[in-house]
């Protein structure tokens, strides 16, 4: 069954629209943290039964850059399992985010 995907556009220009001054001091952390990600929500989704994979544009908050992130099974029924975010976890197998921030990257789930 092919995956419902939903990438950014042009996955290859993520860090393009991030000012020079707040760039990841190290560019191929970020590249390694995306393709990672996208590795681990491939193995995520090879295991559900009707996998939806959603990697997110970047949102900024305050000093934070962030491309939020998850893996759903939509053969699981929607219920009201909401995060702080407001998110409807119900249908997530895998999620989290790839933070930039201080020019310093990193990945939570």
């Amino acid at each position: 069954m092919p995956y419902k995907t939903y990438l950014p556009k042009n996955i290859h220009l993520l860090l393009h629209d991030i000012p020079e001054e707040d760039q990841p001091t190290n560019e191929a952390d970020f590249w390694r943290a995306v393709a990672g990600e996208l590795a681990t929500m491939i193995d995520y989704a090879s295991r559900a039964k009707q996998p939806q994979i959603v990697f997110g544009e970047m949102q900024k908050a305050a000093s934070q850059y962030m491309w939020q992130f998850y893996v759903n099974d939509l053969v699981t029924p929607l219920s009201d399992s909401l995060n702080w975010h407001g998110q409807n976890t119900s249908q997530w197998v895998y999620a989290g985010a790839i933070v930039l921030q201080n020019r310093e990257v990193s990945r939570h789930h």
